[in-house]
């Protein structure tokens, strides 16, 4: 049985904001973090303050894991929080899913926002409370480049309490200057779809299947994208979902930027649309591409479980109703 949608709170300049580390540490990044957190602060009218054990070091992760589940739950618990952004991704994140209280955190709602390993937790969060979590933030990204598109989507987005049509970003480019072939919007497979947005990064919601974490796939929209996997490697990714059942499942997909994908390798000169058409042959699923979903570009801050419509026309991806509620 799904769990129907639970909106955060939309912001208001003066709220406090919490970062959260959980997964890889960000201690040898401290400069960057703070020309971050100031930046966003600034440029979003928030106080925003570091979680305790923000720059904890564990071997590769930021703490143990009952360090940084307590920063989360301080976080959820504290009634002047109103936002807590994940500071950045890494490989652990799902050490803490066990460790969250998720009746508190359904209790206290608040913004929740990460991106690569932190989707690990924003999509258990989602299934597990019905919370809407923001797929798309990445801390550093504002120590070093202005982000101006995903700074809008959070002004409509969390303050604004805005629905309706995405745009695509009219000064697309991947962030580092990497070569890529993808040129903007299109269309893979034709078709209109409607229902619940899942997924984000492939590595981090797949894992969670067939546990208690794992996206509610009936009906939904599924977002994918990646990290550094090469054309192959997405081709089985994409069979491995069909054979999990979850093709038979979703209405739609979203293929946001897979990054790495165009490096120089072995099939990686093959179009990722052809990728798509072969591997979903047989399933009349609407699928389009959208370079606002993943890593080293400006994210549309996309709202895993809020109801979207997809629509292959133009192509055009719309938010049905705003993804937070006014208080």
């Amino acid at each position: 049985m799904s769990t129907p949608p639970l909106l955060p709170p939309a912001l208001r300049p003066g709220d406090r904001a919490v970062i959260v580390s959980p997964s890889s540490t960000i201690a040898d990044q401290q400069p960057a973090a703070f020309k971050a957190r100031d930046t966003l602060a600034e440029a979003l009218g928030l106080r925003i303050d570091f979680a305790e054990h923000a720059f904890a070091t564990h071997h590769y992760c930021a703490g143990t894991p009952d360090q940084r589940a307590s920063d989360l739950m301080a976080a959820f618990t504290d009634p002047e929080v109103k936002a807590v952004l994940l500071s950045m991704g890494g490989a652990t994140a799902i050490d803490v899913l066990d460790l969250l209280d998720y009746d508190i955190i359904a209790a206290n709602p608040k913004i929740v926002t990460g991106i690569s390993d932190s989707t690990t937790i924003l999509q258990a969060i989602t299934t597990r409370t019905g919370l809407i979590t923001f797929h798309g933030l990445k801390l550093l990204d504002f120590a070093r480049q202005p982000m101006t598109y995903t700074l809008d989507a959070a002004r409509s987005t969390w303050f604004n309490a805005w629905s309706g049509p995405w745009r695509p970003n009219p000064d697309w480019r991947d962030l580092d200057g990497e070569a890529t072939t993808y040129r903007g919007w299109r269309t893979i497979k034709p078709g209109t779809a409607s229902g619940p947005v899942v997924g984000g990064n492939s590595d981090a919601f797949t894992q969670l299947i067939a546990t208690p974490y794992a996206p509610r796939f009936d009906g939904a929209i599924l977002a994918v994208e990646t990290y550094r996997l090469h054309k192959r490697h997405i081709h089985a990714l994409l069979v491995s979902l069909r054979l999990r059942g979850v093709l038979d499942a979703v209405n739609g997909m979203l293929i946001g930027y897979c990054l790495g994908s165009d490096a120089p390798g072995t099939g990686n000169d093959r179009d990722i649309a052809d990728i798509v058409v072969e591997t979903t042959s047989g399933y009349d699923i609407p699928v389009i591409q959208l370079g606002e979903i993943g890593h080293q570009v400006e994210n549309l801050l996309l709202p895993l479980g809020a109801q979207v419509h997809l629509n292959t026309d133009k192509p055009s991806l719309a938010l049905d109703s705003p993804a937070v509620i006014t208080v």
